[in-house]
């Protein structure tokens, strides 16, 4: 073997073992997600056939909403995928937010445990103590929260918490 050829073997063989390996901010564990969730992995998951089928069944009227500029709006929610009103109220809140064209860039999802904690982040200054629970932010600022489930239509809930700081 030439010195070349033992130099770039050398090289590609231990490049991988030096580099610092990332933390996980996703894990699937006894059959659900803890982490960073998004639309795309819940909707496409073949553990989570619920929620293509209560985001198709759902039918939103947002045309109150519409009337509202939503762009300065961040939405936090904290789920569990092994909870039965996160899968009745996550597909809904989707099916709204594509209704009204808001980006995936405005919410930030995180699935935790059963006992309402993060998996890999400490979550505890948030005061989770139900799920799901949707905190709306307006500029950073917390303005909201829809907690378990909406009072009335998720979509009205939803508008009381847009229009108080309007």
């Amino acid at each position: 073997m030439n010195r070349f050829t033992f130099i770039a073997v050398f090289c590609i063989y231990f490049s991988g073992c030096a580099a610092p390996k990332p933390s996980p901010k996703l894990i699937f564990k006894d059959h659900y997600h803890y982490g960073q969730l998004n639309k795309n992995l819940l909707m496409t998951h073949e553990a989570h056939p619920w929620f293509k089928k209560n985001y198709h069944a759902y039918s939103p009227n947002v045309k109150t909403l519409t009337s509202y500029d939503l762009s300065d709006i961040t939405i936090r929610i904290f789920m569990g995928t092994w909870c039965h009103d996160s899968k009745r109220e996550v597909p809904r809140f989707y099916k709204i937010m594509d209704e009204l064209n808001l980006g995936e860039s405005q919410i930030t999802i995180v699935g935790l445990t059963k006992k309402k904690t993060g998996y890999f982040k400490d979550y505890s200054d948030f005061g989770i103590t139900n799920t799901p629970t949707f905190i709306f932010y307006r500029h950073g600022k917390e303005i909201g929260r829809i907690i378990e489930k909406p009072k009335g239509s998720f979509e009205d809930h939803m508008e009381k918490v847009i229009k108080s700081t309007s």
